[in-house]
């Protein structure tokens, strides 16, 4: 069985290896090589899993029994409906970013959802309804943990390639910079507390390539080379 440590760290290769930044999609924002079209295509695609992972988070809090992961997954869910005083619920949050490269809320709501975008969606709440939440909790690590570098490398590329520098626009990856840090770092906590076994481990080990891959999954489905 590994130490808390080798697990820790074992996660984190894992992730390393399967980073998203190094999907084409994503070294093509950062270089400004994408056109206003692939983008736009993208945040119509991408809104449909930013409208399922409050329920993903739910999925999870729903088969767990630990009083302190539920009361953690309970603040995540506020942070993405919007609880918190002044900040939008998440799919709004994306929806402005949207706006900003032309989408109408029309458009991303009845854009013809691509199959690898629903099946990375299904994917993700096939893990999270494991009755094992710990199959759950390293679903939503695998995603989010990426998510604030994945944030601030976007900010960055709008702002110096495609002259999207507002608050509005940009506060989607501005919120998940900051949130997602605390997010996954508690996810981590309650994985690493609550593996007890070397089986347990494997499992959760498995589960957060699995999520990587379905991130990666879903940019396959927006991206053409």
């Amino acid at each position: 069985m590994l130490s808390k440590e080798q697990l820790t760290n074992e996660l984190q290769r894992i992730l390393e290896e399967k980073s998203i930044l190094k999907h084409p999609f994503y070294q093509k924002w950062n270089e400004g090589k994408l056109t206003i079209g692939e983008l736009q295509e993208y945040a119509k695609q991408y809104y449909h899993f930013v409208k399922h992972f409050p329920m993903f988070v739910s999925s999870v809090h729903s088969n767990c029994m630990d009083t302190e992961v539920r009361r953690m997954l309970v603040e995540n869910i506020a942070d993405e409906d919007g609880y918190k005083t002044g900040i939008s619920d998440h799919p709004q949050l994306w929806m402005n970013f949207a706006n900003s490269l032309g989408v109408s809320a029309e458009e991303a709501e009845n854009v013809e959802v691509v199959d690898k975008v629903k099946k990375s969606i299904n994917g993700f709440y096939e893990l999270c309804r494991n009755e094992d939440y710990k199959v759950g909790l390293a679903a939503l690590f695998g995603y989010e943990k990426q998510i604030p570098e994945v944030s601030s490398v976007k900010i960055e590329g709008l702002k110096k390639f495609y002259n999207i520098t507002s608050d509005k626009a940009l506060e989607f990856f501005a919120v998940h910079h900051t949130a997602d840090i605390y997010h996954s770092q508690a996810e981590l906590d309650a994985i690493i507390s609550s593996c007890k076994t070397e089986e347990e481990q494997k499992k959760v080990l498995n589960t957060v390539a699995k999520s990587a891959g379905l991130y990666w999954q879903m940019l396959d489905g927006v991206y053409v080379n």
